[in-house]
């Protein structure tokens, strides 16, 4: 059963200066519509048509050309662009498998707020960072999360945040802060000063929320259409741990994949589950056909490439 939102929510994605991002936000926001009936605003310099089937929940914001020649930097304009009380921003490249009430709730009090964990800088962004964001903001813990997900509301304290993160853009390099490709200014640091500097604190990123594919890259049981998602936080001392998560299964409303997992064969089979139920094809058999056609083969051929491996070895 949907969840459903009133006016004063809504989900903000940015989309800007390739078409291919237009599909990604297409394809977030006909994940997000499975299970939440709310207003969706794709932020482009683009032009491009909105598929009929999601014109009743989803509208375009022109994006300012200066904002959109940042390329991900247009993350810190963010505020700019919401139009409700209280939005959530998600990457493009997210899909949703679930109610986002919880997310909305669990940051009521908050103005703008991450799904993270406050750690000694050092942790996050390295010592010689984090002894450059002592000297100059004075600031010795920083909410450390992933930039996929973002929770504003609409208030003056929001775009004082927003003013202050963008405020260290002219400073950026002095800084020695790393640019994403030797081009882009990467936000979250910024956001994450500007957050500490007017007290607003991460909720806990403890697996409900969002995540990425690090713990799990091959998850098992996934399937977009019906809201399942199972990732395994592997035991203490496995390299793909994160102590920060509860050990075993741990299920999050939303999946950042970003990166190579855009072409991994995860990304690809809840695409084409999204893609056959927008042709009216049944949750059951849309989920026999992925499995028959993408996951039985794919995990056959990581099966034989591991096993040759162990041949190789032994």
């Amino acid at each position: 059963m949907k969840h459903i939102f009133d006016e004063n929510y809504s989900i903000i994605t940015f989309a800007t200066n390739n078409l291919k991002y237009v599909q990604f936000a297409f394809n977030c926001a006909e994940s997000v519509l499975l299970h939440n009936d709310i207003k969706i605003f794709i932020v482009s310099n683009l032009e491009f048509s909105i598929p009929a089937r999601l014109q009743k929940n989803v509208s375009v914001i022109r994006a300012k050309e200066e904002h959109a020649a940042l390329g991900i930097g247009i993350k810190l304009y963010i505020d700019e662009y919401q139009q409700t009380k209280q939005s959530l921003f998600i990457d493009s490249d997210c899909l949703c498998f679930g109610n986002l009430q919880p997310i909305f709730s669990a940051c009521a009090d908050k103005h703008v707020s991450v799904a993270g964990t406050m750690v000694d800088a050092a942790r996050w962004v390295g010592d010689a960072q984090a002894a450059t964001i002592e000297k100059e903001f004075g600031i010795k813990q920083l909410p450390r999360f992933n930039g996929g997900l973002y929770y504003l509301a609409k208030s003056k304290k929001t775009t004082e945040i927003f003013e202050a993160a963008r405020s260290i853009i002219p400073e950026y390099d002095r800084l020695g802060f790393r640019r994403i490709n030797n081009k882009w200014v990467n936000e979250e640091g910024l956001i994450a000063i500007a957050m500490v500097k007017h007290g607003e604190t991460p909720i806990p990123d403890d697996g409900r929320y969002m995540t990425d594919l690090y713990t799990d890259p091959h998850p098992r049981k996934l399937n977009v259409l019906k809201g399942i998602i199972v990732l395994k936080n592997p035991p203490k001392g496995e390299p793909r741990h994160r102590p920060w998560y509860p050990e075993g299964d741990y299920s999050p409303v939303i999946i950042h994949f970003g990166g190579t997992n855009l072409n991994s064969y995860i990304y690809r089979s809840q695409v084409l589950l999204l893609r056959l139920y927008k042709n009216h094809i049944q949750p059951n058999i849309a989920t026999q056909v992925v499995n028959l056609f993408i996951h039985l083969p794919f995990r056959s051929l990581r099966w034989l490439i591991g096993s040759l491996r162990n041949l190789k070895t032994s």
